[in-house]
C-alpha cells in the first residue's frame, strides 16, 4: 500500500505534467470507443453502399487505434524526460530499481483506472452525440441507432491496458538504464551548441522541393492517388531535415548578421533557439506535420461534403438515365405513357445513339485502340476515354445546324484541360478539327472519368461504323461494335416521396417490356442519397481524425512550453539581476515564444499551399471537379485551425509565463 500512496501522491503534487497526460488518454479511450461503436455497428450492415461505408468507418477506427499507440508512447516519453529529477531524488534517498518500478507499476495502475473510468464514460455520452451527428451528415434514419455494446467497452478496456502496459515497460527500461546521479542532475546537464549541418539541410530542402515538385507535375488523377503517399513521404523527411539541420543554419547565419543579432529583441531569442535547437528540433517538426495533417484532413473530406451537389451533377445530368445496347424507343414511350397516367411531367428528355466509351491510348494527338484488360495505373497518363457519335446525331441533341463537308472532318468536345492540336489521329487515321464544340456537357455521355475523356463528332453513321469493325476484329473485342442508347429526362416533381414513388413505379414498368431487353436504370435521387452517406461518412472521419491531430499538436506545444519554463527560469532572473527590467524580459519572452510557434504554421500552411493541386486532381476521382469551391473550403479550414492554434499560443504562453516569473 505505501507504494500506491506514494504513487498517488506523486500524480497529485506533480499536476502539471500528469493532467494533460490524463486529459489526452482520457480523451484517446472516448475517441477509441466512438470509433469501435460507430464501426461495429449493426444498423450499417442494412444501409445501401454498406459494404464501403462499413470498410470507411473501419479504416477510421484502425487510424484512430494506432494513433493512440504512437501519441501515448510520444508523451510517455516526453513525460519520462521531465520526471528524470524525480526519480533520481528517489534513488538517492535509499529506493533501489526494484522499488522504482514498483511506485511506477502503481502510477500506471492509476492512471489506468482513472483513464477507463472516466474515458469510457465520456466515449458512450459522445457516442450518443456521435450518431445524430452522423445521421445528419449521411442522411440515413431509424436503422442506425445508438444501442450500448458491451463486447465493444469490453476490447477498448483491453486495448488501453495493454497501451498502459506498454507504456510501463518504456518507463521500466528507462529506469533500467538510468544512472542514479545522472537522473538527479538531469536537469542542469547543459546541451552542447550543434553544429550546422550543411549537408543535411541541403538535402532537406531536396527532398522538400522534389515532393513539391511531384505535387505540382501530376497530371492525372489516378497517378496524383499513387505518387500521394511518395510525396507526403518526401515533404515529412524534408520537414524534419530542414528543422534539425536546417533551423540550426539559419539561426548561424542570423548570429553572424551583427546589425541583426546585436539587439536586445534577438539576442536572447536567437541565442537560446540555439542553444536549445537539437531537442527543439523534432518537436517543432512534429508540430509542422500534425498541422499540415489536420489541414488536409479536415478539408479534403469537408471538400467532398460540400462538393457533393457538384459531384452528383456531374454524374447526373438529368433524373433519370437509361443505358443500353439496344434501342431505348419503347421505354422513351412507356415513361411517356406512365407519367400521363401519373400526372406528372416529364422534361429535357434526351435521346442519344452514340458508340460504347472506348479505350484509347495517346500520345500528343494520336490516339491508338486499346485493350481495356491491358489498362493499368502504370500507363493511366497514356489512358483517353473517346466516345463516337454521327453528326446528325449530334445536331438533333444539341439543336445546332452544324455540318461537316469533308470525310476527314470532324467536330470535337474534351475533358482535357489543354488540347491545342488541330488533327486527331485515331489508329492511324488523321483527321481535321473543324472546330471544338461544348454543347455535350450536360449529356451525361462523358461520366467522371480519371483520364482525358473526348467526344468525336463524324460525318455519318456509316463512317463511325467502318472505323469501328477496323479497330475491333476479334471474339474478344466484337462487344465494342454494338451501339450505345442513351435515355435521359428530368422529372417535375418537388415532393420527395411522391419522386420516390414515381421513380421506383417507373422502375416496375419498364422490368415489363415485352422484349425484356438489358438495360441500366439509374436515377439521380438514389445517387444522391448514396453520395451523402459516403460524402457525410468522410467528412465526419475527417473531423475526428482532425480533432485528434489536433490534440497531438495542441499537447507537444504544452509539453514543449513546461519544459521551456523550467530550463529559461533561472536564465532570466540572472538577465533581470544585470539590468533587464521586467517589461523587456517580457518582450524578449514574447519574441521567442512567436518565433517558435510561427515556423511550424508558416510550414504547414505552405505545405498545404503546395499539396492542393495534387489533392484536386484526386478529388476528380470523387466527382469534384468545382476547385474553386475546395479552394474556399481549403481556405476557411486553414483560417479557423489559425485562430485554434492561436488560442493554444495563447494559453500555453501563460503557462510558460508563470513557469519563468516565479
Amino acid at each position: 500500500m505505501f507504494y500506491a500512496k506514494l504513487a498517488f501522491q506523486n500524480i497529485r503534487k506533480n499536476k502539471q505534467a500528469f493532467v494533460p497526460f490524463l486529459l489526452s488518454m482520457i480523451f484517446l479511450t472516448a475517441l477509441n470507443t466512438l470509433m469501435l461503436m460507430v464501426a461495429n455497428d449493426p444498423g450499417l450492415a442494412k444501409l445501401q453502399g454498406a459494404e464501403a461505408i462499413t470498410q470507411l468507418f473501419g479504416f477510421g477506427s484502425v487510424i484512430v487505434l494506432i494513433f493512440s499507440v504512437v501519441f501515448a508512447t510520444y508523451t510517455e516519453t516526453i513525460l519520462n524526460k521531465q520526471r528524470k529529477n524525480e526519480l533520481g531524488l528517489y534513488n538517492v534517498l535509499g529506493m533501489g530499481k526494484r522499488e522504482l518500478y514498483k511506485l511506477t507499476f502503481f502510477e500506471k495502475v492509476i492512471n489506468l483506472v482513472t483513464t477507463v473510468v472516466l474515458g469510457i464514460t465520456c466515449g458512450v455520452i459522445f457516442s450518443r452525440l456521435a450518431y445524430l451527428i452522423i445521421k445528419k451528415l449521411m442522411g440515413i434514419g431509424s436503422e442506425f441507432k445508438f444501442t450500448l455494446n458491451t463486447s465493444i467497452l469490453t476490447l477498448t478496456i483491453l486495448f488501453i491496458a495493454g497501451v498502459y502496459a506498454w507504456l510501463y515497460l518504456i518507463n521500466a527500461f528507462n529506469i533500467f538504464k538510468s544512472d542514479p546521479i545522472e537522473l538527479l542532475h538531469a536537469d542542469q546537464k547543459g546541451e552542447k551548441e550543434p553544429k550546422a549541418k550543411w549537408f543535411l539541410a541541403l538535402v532537406g530542402l531536396v527532398t522538400l522541393a522534389w515532393g513539391y515538385w511531384i505535387a505540382l507535375t501530376i497530371k492525372s488523377p489516378v497517378s496524383a492517388v499513387t505518387n500521394f503517399f511518395i510525396a507526403v513521404l518526401l515533404v515529412i523527411i524534408g520537414t524534419y531535415l530542414i528543422f534539425t539541420a536546417g533551423s540550426i543554419v539559419v539561426l548561424k547565419l542570423l548570429r553572424k548578421n551583427e546589425n541583426y543579432y546585436y539587439n536586445v529583441k534577438h539576442f536572447i531569442p536567437v541565442s537560446g533557439m540555439i542553444s536549445r535547437m537539437k531537442q527543439n528540433a523534432v518537436g517543432l517538426a512534429s508540430i509542422c506535420i500534425l498541422s499540415t495533417m489536420v489541414l488536409v484532413t479536415v478539408s479534403t473530406t469537408a471538400g467532398l461534403f460540400f462538393g457533393a451537389n457538384d459531384q452528383v451533377q456531374q454524374m447526373f445530368p438529368r433524373d433519370i438515365m437509361i443505358n443500353s445496347a439496344e434501342p431505348l424507343t419503347k421505354l422513351k414511350q412507356v415513361a411517356k405513357n406512365y407519367a400521363t397516367k401519373e400526372d406528372v411531367k416529364l422534361s429535357d428528355m434526351q435521346y442519344i445513339r452514340t458508340s460504347q466509351s472506348l479505350l484509347f491510348t495517346k500520345k500528343a494527338n494520336d490516339l491508338k485502340a486499346a485493350d481495356r484488360m491491358n489498362y493499368s495505373v502504370s500507363n493511366v497518363d497514356k489512358a483517353a476515354n473517346v466516345v463516337l457519335i454521327s453528326l446528325s446525331e449530334y445536331n438533333t441533341l444539341t439543336k445546332d445546324s452544324l455540318s461537316l463537308t469533308k470525310p476527314n472532318e470532324i467536330f470535337m468536345y474534351t475533358t482535357a484541360q489543354n488540347y491545342s492540336e488541330k488533327t486527331m489521329i485515331l489508329n492511324g487515321h488523321k483527321y481535321q478539327i473543324k472546330q471544338q464544340v461544348n454543347k455535350l456537357k450536360d449529356t451525361g455521355l462523358l461520366n467522371v472519368s480519371p483520364v482525358d475523356s473526348y467526344i468525336v463528332v463524324m460525318k455519318d453513321q456509316k463512317q463511325i461504323e467502318g472505323l469501328l469493325k477496323e479497330l475491333y476484329k476479334t471474339k474478344e473485342t466484337a462487344a465494342y461494335l454494338a451501339p450505345a442508347y442513351q435515355l435521359n429526362f428530368n422529372i417535375e416533381l418537388k415532393d420527395q416521396a411522391k419522386r420516390k414513388a414515381f421513380i421506383r413505379g417507373l422502375s416496375k414498368e419498364f422490368a415489363k417490356t415485352a422484349d425484356k431487353q438489358g438495360y441500366s436504370f439509374q436515377d439521380k435521387d438514389s445517387y444522391r442519397a448514396s453520395v451523402k452517406r459516403f460524402d457525410g461518412g468522410f467528412f465526419f472521419l475527417g473531423i475526428i481524425l482532425g480533432i485528434a491531430f489536433l490534440l497531438a499538436t495542441t499537447l507537444i506545444i504544452y509539453y514543449k512550453q513546461v519544459s521551456e519554463g523550467m530550463d529559461d527560469r533561472k536564465r532570466f532572473v540572472i538577465l533581470q539581476k544585470v539590468g533587464m527590467d521586467e517589461a523587456e524580459v517580457k518582450r524578449v519572452i514574447h519574441s521567442q515564444i512567436m518565433m517558435v510557434f510561427i515556423f511550424p504554421l508558416a510550414f504547414a500552411m505552405l505545405h498545404v499551399a503546395f499539396a492542393f493541386p495534387l489533392i484536386k486532381k484526386m478529388l476528380v476521382l470523387f466527382g469534384i471537379t468545382n476547385w474553386q469551391l475546395f479552394l474556399v473550403v481549403t481556405l476557411v479550414v486553414a483560417l479557423i485551425f489559425s485562430i485554434l492554434y492561436y488560442v493554444v499560443y495563447q494559453l500555453t504562453a501563460r503557462v510558460y509565463y508563470r513557469l519563468v516569473e516565479r
